[in-house]
Parts: C-alpha cells; sequence; structure tokens
C-alpha cells in the first residue's frame, strides 16, 4: 500500500523547537493515517479492542436521558418552559441512541462469550435496556403529540425511566467489573502492581 508520509527538511543544528514541534504534529497524522504510530501503538487502540460497540454506546442514553429526566422535573418545578423544551430535546437523542444502543446489545450478547453464571445477569440486563428503549419512545410520542404542563403521569413516568437507568447500568458494571464479560485481563504481579498515594 502507498502510505502517506510527512517529513521536514531543514535546521540541521536540530534548535529550532517550532520545527520539532511541527515534526511530532505531523508524525502523529501519520501514524493515524497508516493505523500506527511512532511507538508501535494504534490509534484509538481502545476502541480498536473492543469486542463490539455496545460499551461504546450506552454512555450516550445514559448521560442524554439523565440529564432529561433532571431538567424537564426542574422545568416543571420552576414552570420554566424553556427547560422543557430543552429537555425535550435530550429525550429525543436519548432514544434514538437508546435504539442503537439496544441494537448493539442484542449483537453482542450472540457474540461475546459468557458462562452460565452471567448469563441470566445479561438477560436481565437486556430486558431493562428494551424497557428504557420502549419508556423513551413512550414519552416522546406523548411529547410530540401534546405539550407536557403541570406535573402528572409523564413526570412519573420520567422518574421510572431514571430508575430503570440506574438498574441497567448497575447490571452492565456487574457483568463487566465483577464477571469480566468481554474484556482481557491483565494479570498483575504483586511486585509489579501499582499504587497512587493517597
Amino acid at each position: 500500500m502507498n502510505y502517506l508520509s510527512f517529513s521536514i527538511h531543514g535546521n540541521a543544528d536540530g534548535h529550532n523547537e517550532i520545527l520539532e514541534m511541527l515534526t511530532g504534529l505531523l508524525g502523529f497524522f501519520e501514524g493515524a493515517t497508516t493505523g500506527g504510530s511512532s511507538n508501535g501503538s494504534s490509534f484509538l487502540e481502545g476502541i480498536a479492542s473492543l469486542a463490539n460497540i455496545h460499551p461504546l454506546l450506552v454512555h450516550f442514553p445514559i448521560a442524554f436521558l439523565s440529564l432529561f429526566v433532571a431538567i424537564d422535573l426542574i422545568g416543571t418545578a420552576t414552570k420554566k418552559s424553556e427547560l422543557r423544551k430543552f429537555a425535550g430535546g435530550l429525550l429525543y437523542l436519548g432514544t434514538v441512541f437508546a435504539g442503537l444502543t439496544v441494537w448493539a446489545g442484542l449483537h453482542a450478547a450472540e457474540t461475546v462469550p459468557h458462562g452460565h453464571n452471567v448469563h441470566d445477569i445479561m438477560e436481565r440486563h437486556e430486558q431493562l435496556g428494551i424497557s428504557i428503549l420502549a419508556l423513551s419512545l413512550a414519552l416522546t410520542t406523548w411529547r410530540l403529540r401534546r405539550p407536557v404542563e403541570g406535573w402528572g403521569i409523564y413526570n412519573f413516568l420520567t422518574v421510572i425511566l431514571a430508575g430503570v437507568l440506574i438498574a441497567g447500568a448497575d447490571l452492565g458494571g456487574l457483568m463487566v467489573y465483577k464477571h469480566g464479560v468481554a474484556v482481557q485481563a491483565v494479570t498483575v504481579s504483586p511486585e509489579d502492581s501499582h499504587h497512587h498515594a493517597e
């Protein structure tokens, strides 16, 4: 393959800091275009090592929908329509990403090796993810069909959504951090371990 290669010539004494910085920056871009960098690691190595894209997507619906619930409740309490309108945008974004995350999660469940001890946790996590998508779709449809004003069932459903988000995230964390699902664990010997001073 013909790889893009950058180089800068001139200033033989090597004391020009601007040229050195520019050379370093161009070296970074060269590494990005060739899939590697000067130190042998690949560009966005963490993403490249993912078994699937579910862990990459999952943070978006959690963030958007959590913010939606908080801002919508504040907007209701303060009777500020601008806040509720902003919250609506967060809900729509969260719903889109919830759909993508559920799709990626269903694919991940079929492709990621896991034991019997994790299967039940994964099933509950999947059910909660689908519930999050269903609730956010229902809230989106409700909001698009008619304006939401004052306290009522809509607000109760947003609080339920927040609870289901927390439960789903907890089970996802349990699978990864306790059971090591889709994690390539690194064994660290006691003499090689690193501890930060408290």
